[in-house]
């Protein structure tokens, strides 16, 4: 057996299409929002749609965490990793950006955060929506960039009656911005950090909504661009064979093996030394996440209306993000350093076209969603150091 540099490649494509009608409510068709019921001394009403029809969060009989549009900005929400800081009840172990498995009230699948997780591991067991569409691939949670976003709900216990399946532990809604009728408004908004021992970041979002035909049709869309800088940094180093580490070399020798006490193992002659000089770099880590979202909606008729939506996120991950205390041959590392022999990615794209109709029969209320959902994750990890 060979010990050097062992790249593992991950590709995954997968494809999706969801459709349900739901009359279970004698309400007129209408997008639930958050809207403000602020008379002086009272709080704001939270409208959400945790049972599939619009309700005040306080009178939802089940465990729910609603965040506002404007919330998720004051707290500077973009990701999920930023909105884990505010749910007591829910953790999740993460390899990086896109690679995260949520676990609520300590129910766990079985699966964890391994960066071969995107293809072996089987469905999660916390359901992610993009407003009425489901998310739910095998392997990790889709990872939505929260861009001009109404509102995220936050479900826990157990949501398969209304959420269907992988949503055992709960749900995480992501309630995005409707198209306004007869609205034409527009926003631009920016940011510009740096990174604790790191590289700076970059961060840019624009909205418009424009109306089409009064009362009729009207449009929506939104563009983002966040680069955030990277923090670990890739030491130079070599990696050279060593008789009594060396996993290669033990079982090289199996079923004898060899060891302290029994054949004393040897480094074959004449194997190689590698070393990183090719990429070690400093801040070899920046995340990037791109992405467009082109909603569409027309009232056709009374109580109908029809909401078609276009989403694509690019988000591409490099390197690592954790740190190593010593080098492949046994160097003691400063904070925030690795030895890697193979440049590390990862790269989570998704395309989602949904349609969504709601209207109203007699005294039912009808909801038809369907979507398809395209998903290509690209991984890179090195494995060189399991070698020891």
């Amino acid at each position: 057996m060979s010990t050097g540099s062992l790249p593992v490649k991950i590709n995954q494509k997968c494809a999706r299409a969801v459709a349900a009608i739901l009359g279970t409510h004698a309400a007129g068709a209408a997008y639930a929002a958050a809207t403000p019921d602020q008379s002086e001394g009272g709080i704001q009403e939270v409208v959400v749609t945790a049972q599939r029809r619009s309700e005040n969060a306080q009178d939802v009989p089940i465990a729910i965490q609603a965040f506002t549009g404007d919330t998720l900005q004051q707290l500077n929400v973009t990701n999920f990793d930023d909105l884990l800081k505010y749910l007591p009840n829910v953790v999740a172990p993460s390899a990086g950006p896109g690679q995260d498995q949520i676990f609520m009230r300590g129910l766990s699948a079985g699966n964890v955060a391994t960066q071969s997780g995107g293809s072996i591991n089987g469905f999660p067991n916390v359901a992610i929506y993009l407003d009425e569409q489901s998310g739910q691939l095998p392997g990790r949670n889709l990872d939505v960039y929260a861009a001009d976003l109404e509102r995220v709900e936050v479900l826990e216990g157990p949501q398969g009656t209304l959420f269907g399946a992988g949503a055992q532990a709960g749900v995480i809604r992501y309630i995005t911005n409707k198209p306004k009728l007869n609205v034409t408004e527009g926003s631009v908004s920016g940011s510009y950090g740096v990174t604790a021992g790191g590289d700076p970041n970059t961060d840019i979002t624009a909205v418009l909504n424009l109306p089409l035909i009064a009362d009729k049709l009207a449009v929506r869309g939104v563009v983002y661009d966040d680069r955030r800088g990277g923090y670990i940094n890739n030491v130079p180093a070599t990696f050279t064979r060593n008789a009594s580490t060396d996993l290669g070399i033990h079982y090289a020798n199996y079923p004898s093996g060899c060891g302290p006490t029994t054949t004393p193992c040897q480094v074959p002659p004449g194997s190689p030394v590698i070393n990183n000089n090719a990429i070690a770099a400093s801040a070899i880590n920046p995340v990037t996440y791109q992405g467009v979202r082109v909603a569409a909606r027309w009232d056709f008729a009374d109580d109908w209306s029809a909401l078609i939506t276009q989403s694509y996120q690019d988000m591409d991950a490099e390197g690592v993000f954790y740190q190593m205390p010593k080098s492949s041959d046994g160097v003691a590392l400063p904070k925030q350093s690795v030895t890697l022999f193979n440049n590390s990615y990862n790269k989570d794209r998704f395309e989602n076209t949904a349609l969504t109709i709601n209207g109203r029969i007699g005294v039912l209320r009808a909801v038809y969603a369907g979507s398809y959902l395209v998903r290509n994750l690209d991984t890179v990890q090195d494995y060189t150091n399991y070698a020891r």
